[in-house]
């Protein structure tokens, strides 16, 4: 039996080659529960190396059905540049203390994604 396939026998999560995982950090108020349970606020996103489009996404919520809701609004969307409509929809449909914190974490991750991916830069 492959290595792959001992992994989809105990139900882990298998991704393709061309995805990437890019962790987005912020900070969360002192009186986040979050914040109590973590320190930091981050996001972990799943990204398709050629698309730069969100694959998977989890967050260091304290409730899953947060975690599912905040993935609903990132999966398909891009890592490859901020998405303005994205983060609208984050202000108007996400109404938790972490909302800000949510921003700054997936700007993060879009930064460190273009860097290892879009700059072309680094090769001058």
């Amino acid at each position: 039996m492959r290595y792959n396939e001992q992994l989809e026998d105990n139900g882990c999560d298998l991704f393709p080659d061309r995805t990437v995982c890019v962790v987005g950090n912020a900070r969360t108020a002192n009186d986040n529960p979050i914040t109590h349970a973590y320190s930091h606020f981050f996001m972990t996103f799943v990204a398709d190396i050629d698309t730069g489009l969100v694959v998977d996404v989890e967050a260091s919520f304290t409730l899953p059905l947060t975690n599912r809701f905040v993935r609903s609004l990132f999966l398909g969307r891009p890592l490859d540049v901020v998405d303005e409509d994205l983060l609208r929809s984050v202000r108007e449909r996400y109404l938790g203390s972490s909302q800000k914190a949510i921003s700054v974490a997936y700007k993060d991750a879009v930064k460190k994604f273009v860097k290892a991916f879009r700059d072309d830069t680094k090769n001058e």
